[in-house]
């Protein structure tokens, strides 16, 4: 078996998407190619607005990911959370639709003793995967009071994917960016903490929400590695049929 890979978006907001495009379409775009779309809204106690929740559910459910809604105080443990989550989902839908072709049957309608080395392999893939992760972080001028933990977040992500036996790498976009731009790169793939550490403290905070650019920037990032031909999670089989 060659390479498995899974791709996967994490969107950090706090608000509505109010410039650039809608960011529910894109995330169909990335699915489309095969990259997964979560989002984590980020609330406070005064937050009533209903219009940035269904946002981030609808994100979500059309870039066949994950979505949460967290505290700031929290967003450390959601971000880790649901990028294993999305990982968890990606596997599961796989093995469920190549049980399909070969047996006939999903995970949870065979046979207990069968059904247990199935889960196994699950748990033991999803830690041996290769993931690559690219954070979508707002930083929108609402977000000024949360910037550093919003910082912090990504580094616990990093500190908490060192522990996977696979190769764990991380992207973040931040949006909007600088100089009135709609996005900023500020870290390519990468899985030295140090480097990006540096580098999202460089992270400024203002301006509108362009969701969406930040999406398609993140589709970019991925399509344009150089190695095309690597097989990413749908394309090869993850078990043949040995091991039923």
């Amino acid at each position: 078996m060659g390479e498995i890979k899974i791709n996967q978006i994490i969107i950090v907001t706090d608000g509505r998407s109010n410039v650039g495009g809608d960011p529910i379409i894109a995330a169909g775009e990335a699915a489309k190619k095969n990259i997964f779309v979560s989002a984590i809204g980020i609330i406070d106690n005064t937050d009533d607005s209903e219009s940035p929740i269904e946002e981030v559910q609808n994100i979500a459910n059309k870039g066949g990911g994950e979505w949460e809604l967290t505290y700031i105080e929290n967003l450390s443990t959601t971000l880790h959370m649901l990028t294993q989550r999305t990982v968890n989902k990606t596997i599961n839908t796989v093995v469920n639709k190549q049980l399909k072709e070969i047996i006939g049957a999903e995970l949870d309608e065979i046979k207990p003793e069968s059904r247990n080395k199935f889960i196994k392999y699950i748990e033991n893939l999803s830690d041996e995967i290769h993931l690559k992760c690219c954070v979508l972080m707002d930083c929108s001028g609402s977000m000024k009071i949360k910037i550093n933990k919003a910082r912090e977040s990504i580094i616990d992500l990093m500190n908490s994917l060192k522990a996977r036996k696979g190769k764990s790498e991380v992207a973040v976009i931040a949006f909007p960016g600088l100089n009135r731009e709609m996005i900023h790169v500020v870290n390519d793939f990468s899985n030295d903490i140090e480097l990006i550490k540096n580098k999202i403290n460089n992270m400024g905070v203002g301006g509108t929400t362009p969701t969406a650019p930040a999406i398609y920037k993140a589709i970019e990032l991925f399509t344009n590695k150089p190695h095309e031909s690597e097989k990413i999670i749908e394309e090869e089989p993850l078990f043949n049929e040995s091991i039923i």
